[in-house]
């Protein structure tokens, strides 16, 4: 009787020809993990909840180390793609990674250079490893003395670093294919027709949802479509050109409301956290008064429209619709799997 073969991603297995069928179904663990481009709430609190995570402390710690990603990409002078890259692969990092094995700051230090490394090479703005954790240092260390690329300190993390690498594309499952909100943005305003402070406060806005769970939860249209809605709230646009073509200005991106409503309110709870450890920062109250507006005029939309929801709406597909300006939907599926062997030949 021939070995039995198990197909691999690298290709074909043949278990030793002295292990029964019985031993390999004992033996032999094959797990299929599958590249998803964006999470429920539901999931994101189930995992958040099974890797200890989820809470204000949580949340705060995330947009601090956010923000060191954003510094040391600045400092090597990396587009705002890569940086947003990077600030995804920390987030989805810790969806499924328990948040205990990387509690240290030198851990989330580490971590925070793997993202960034990885992404250079996601975006093809490559840079060396070294410069980056060069970059790393001067942003941790602003006013300590100079470090030499070649120190002993800087080749133990640069091992540390790649060896967090093959952990991250792992827990990304490989998958390479992200899509930012950037140059969407750029297409809305341009669209209504908006102004450089309205794409600047807009921008501003879709960088900050990389430092919360909006960009694992929502798809980059909405993202973009709820930071123009937030922009103008904080801008107070109340001239904004809320209907198009005799529709509302969001449906012609294939946006739903609740959906901008939702990550408003994130955005603007990370606002209240952050500006909550200045006690001398007057715009927590704004913060705190926009919110409460928005759900204000979500409850009473809800109650005109009564039982009329978005799935009962037709939209148009015509020239103004998301996929002339996006093209095709992103609707792909990775699919890896890991086989343990007792001995393992290649045939």
């Amino acid at each position: 009787m021939s070995s039995p073969t198990v197909n691999s991603p690298i290709g074909e297995f043949n278990f030793a020809a002295n292990s029964s069928p019985d031993v390999i179904g004992e033996r032999c663990n094959v797990i299929e993990r599958r590249a998803k481009a964006y999470f429920t709430k539901a999931e994101v609190t189930r995992c958040a909840e099974k890797q200890g995570s989820g809470d204000s402390k949580d949340n705060m710690s995330r947009a601090q180390w956010c923000t060191f990603i954003d510094a040391v990409g600045s400092n090597l002078g990396l587009p705002q793609n890569t940086i947003s890259t990077a600030q995804l692969l920390y987030n989805r990092f810790f969806l499924f990674q328990p948040s205990k094995d990387f509690a240290s700051a030198k851990q989330k230090t580490d971590l925070c250079i793997t993202c960034l490394f990885v992404s250079t090479k996601i975006e093809e703005t490559y840079k060396k490893l070294k410069d980056i954790l060069v970059a790393a240092y001067q942003v941790k260390h602003p006013e300590g003395p100079e470090i030499n690329a070649e120190s002993q300190t800087l080749e133990e993390q640069r091992r540390r670093v790649i060896q967090n690498e093959r952990t991250i594309v792992e827990t990304i499952c490989f998958d390479f294919q992200f899509v930012l909100p950037h140059k969407l943005l750029v297409k809305f305003v341009k669209k209504l027709k908006g102004d450089k402070y309205l794409y600047l406060k807009a921008y501003n806005i879709v960088n900050e949802c990389y430092k919360t769970t909006v960009c694992l939860r929502f798809p980059p249209a909405a993202m973009a479509t709820a930071s123009i809605f937030l922009a103008t709230k904080l801008l107070h646009r109340e001239n904004f050109p809320f209907t198009i073509h005799n529709m509302p200005w969001y449906k012609i991106f294939l946006v739903k409301i609740e959906d901008i409503e939702e990550i408003s309110y994130l955005i603007l709870d990370h606002f209240i956290l952050e500006s909550s450890s200045n006690p001398d920062d007057s715009a927590n109250e704004e913060y705190t008064q926009l919110k409460l507006s928005i759900s204000q005029q979500a409850k009473e939309r809800e109650a005109a429209m009564e039982d009329v929801t978005m799935n009962n709406i037709d939209i148009e597909s015509n020239g103004d619709s998301l996929q002339m300006i996006n093209g095709a939907s992103k609707d792909h599926t990775v699919r890896y799997m890991f086989a343990t062997v007792p001995e393992i030949h290649f045939v």
